[in-house]
């Protein structure tokens, strides 16, 4: 997919510009995805075929400081929710899906536990259990770990210390995959899946380094503090995935949201890792499928 293909923009009530990516049509049901961290709307474009041949619309919208989303000095999971509400409201959706990828689960989950019923189904993969957990940073990479505990404790070195990597799509890609571990190296020696993950990065990026580094401490902070929504209480089909050699953010966290929300269904893949969730399952039928 060529990467401004099925791309659009929004102006929001308050002005600022919300762009995504629309792909599909939704026969067998729409979904609003939320990117990872960092991610950007050409998350899926890797399976932008396979989601179409299987009958499904996924909306994916760039959080604000990535793409081309204009950003927010005060941004929050409500505000979050608020602008996938405008985007619904756009597109004409009385009732969709929403999925998440590793942080963006998070987000996910948050603006089901505050739309009802309009949210019809939920699904994430790869997601961070921070504040449910006693000892989170012991289970993720180095470089996981050490960027939840300085958003947490010190965000405005972070921001300046990011800059070195997100101003460069390469050394951030280089630093992310090392992180990853073997499984995902496998994975991204298949140039296709590794240009895609580039672009995703990239787009990321467009905004600068300094942009895009307080966007990355913005989320990663927020997805690190306590929630101020309950897991407990998401009251719809919801679909858990994690892969079993996860060396980003480790499976003792899938664990714990799978005994948080006790109705879902829990899938950890024993082949895959971090990104293998996205790139191998989506592609399968996996994460939209219930």
């Amino acid at each position: 997919m060529h990467e401004n293909s099925h791309c659009h923009h929004l102006q929001l009530p308050d002005g600022r510009k919300l762009s995504y990516c629309d792909l599909g049509h939704g026969k067998n049901g729409t979904w609003i995805h939320c990117h990872g961290i960092p991610g950007s709307r050409l998350e899926l474009s890797h399976v932008a075929h396979e989601l179409t041949q299987q009958g499904y619309r996924v909306i994916a919208p760039d959080r604000p400081g990535y793409g081309d989303s204009s950003e927010h000095p005060d941004y929050s999971f409500d505000q979050h929710t608020k602008d996938l509400h405008q985007l619904a409201d756009h597109l004409g959706l009385t009732q969709f899906g929403l999925s998440g990828f590793s942080g963006g689960g998070v987000f996910a989950m948050a603006t089901a536990w505050a739309s009802g019923r309009r949210v019809n189904a939920l699904a994430i993969a790869g997601t961070p259990a921070i504040p449910l957990m006693h000892n989170p940073f012991d289970h993720a990479s180095t470089l996981t770990a050490n960027s939840w505990h300085a958003a947490l404790n010190h965000p405005v070195r972070l921001i300046e210390e990011l800059q070195a990597l997100t101003g460069s799509t390469s050394d951030l890609v280089e630093a992310l995959l090392e992180a990853a571990g073997a499984s995902d190296a496998y994975l991204f020696a298949s140039e296709p899946k590794l240009r895609a993950f580039r672009l995703s990065t990239q787009t990321a990026l467009a905004q600068g380094p300094a942009v895009a580094a307080a966007a990355l401490v913005r989320d990663t902070r927020l997805v690190a503090m306590p929630w101020p929504f309950d897991p407990k209480e998401l009251d719809l089909p919801m679909h858990v995935i994690h892969g079993q050699h996860d060396r980003l953010v480790h499976p003792e966290h899938f664990h714990t949201l799978a005994k948080t929300i006790g109705h879902a269904r829990c899938t950890l893949d024993k082949t895959k890792g971090h990104y293998g969730v996205l790139y191998d399952n989506l592609k399968s039928n996996t994460l939209f499928a219930y």
